[in-house]
């Protein structure tokens, strides 16, 4: 595993009246962060002393057989309550319809899955965290495009977040050079703007399955997939320095695309929602460190 792909929370302390953009990042990044970790930790065995994976399998599919019964005692009740008020009623459309439930429903995804009801949980809690870190750094970036271009169009494709977002952001603030030295630094991947937009574009084709297939890849969709893993490949040819880095990446997202080409679906696992959140946290890090050095560097020159 490499940086790119580990449990990294940590984050870099900001100095008030530095860099705003990054307080407001923080802010918004330290509640998805702990709110994800606190509830994906309650699925896990090693949280509770003695308990194994198939006592938490027991009990959590037992909660779910649970839902049904649940569901129609709060209907019965909402009769009676009304009842009880006075208030007729009436007759519910739903009551004379053929419907199912959608625990039943989850059961029979997570089984499509070859997973436990566990482990459906476990990932549906990974693709809403990385969604909400995607979206998180995508409008970070362009409140910071607007605010600091000031561009007569602001509405930007997500697929152009850092192309044209922080792209035109670091060129306006003339700290492109540094910023690319910086992300490199922190990274140990990224080492220029470009790899970094050819990592948004595989990661922003993820977000659109997600929030529009429910993570289904028709073949158009596998064949972009297996477009942007070869241009990422292509673009890290002959870079020697970054040689072990890319090969173990590639590694992850070939076999999300065996996982795509044999079922037509990418669940979304731990090791992809690390790569987004610490994209997000690298670049503002990294934006923040350049405007808070080039502030020290225009102090010095005026005390000198």
């Amino acid at each position: 595993m490499i940086l790119l792909q580990s449990c990294l929370i940590d984050v870099l302390k900001p100095e008030e009246g530095i860099f705003p953009y990054y307080e407001s990042f923080l802010s918004r990044y330290s509640l998805i962060t702990v709110t994800a970790i606190v509830s994906q930790c309650s699925l896990l065995p090693e949280t509770y002393e003695g308990m194994t994976k198939a006592d938490m399998d027991g009990d959590i599919d037992g909660m779910i057989q649970g839902i049904p019964a649940s569901s129609e005692k709060k209907r019965n009740v909402y009769r009676i309550l009304c009842l009880g008020a006075h208030i007729d009623p009436g007759e519910s459309v739903q009551e004379n319809e053929n419907r199912t439930f959608a625990s039943e429903l989850f059961t029979q995804d997570a089984k499509k899955h070859s997973l436990s009801n566990r482990e459906m949980i476990l990932r549906g809690l990974n693709s809403s965290t990385f969604l909400n870190y995607f979206f998180l750094i995508e409008d970070s970036l362009k409140n910071i495009y607007i605010d600091l271009v000031n561009p007569s169009n602001k509405f930007i494709k997500g697929s152009k977040t850092i192309e044209v977002c922080l792209g035109k952001s670091i060129s306006e603030a003339d700290i492109v050079q540094e910023f690319e030295k910086e992300l490199y630094a922190r990274s140990k991947i990224f080492f220029d703007i470009r790899s970094l937009e050819i990592m948004w574009s595989l990661l922003n084709l993820i977000r659109n399955q997600i929030a529009h297939t429910n993570g289904f890849y028709d073949d158009k969709a596998k064949r972009s997939l297996n477009r942007r893993i070869e241009e990422l490949a292509q673009h890290y040819s002959g870079n020697d320095d970054c040689l072990l880095s890319i090969n173990m990446i590639l590694d992850v997202f070939e076999d999300y695309e065996t996982q795509v080409n044999k079922t037509g679906y990418l669940v979304i696992d731990d090791s992809l929602e690390n790569i987004i959140r610490n994209i997000s946290i690298f670049i503002m890090e990294s934006l923040y460190a350049c405007n808070r050095d080039k502030i020290v560097n225009k102090a010095l020159k005026s005390d000198s």
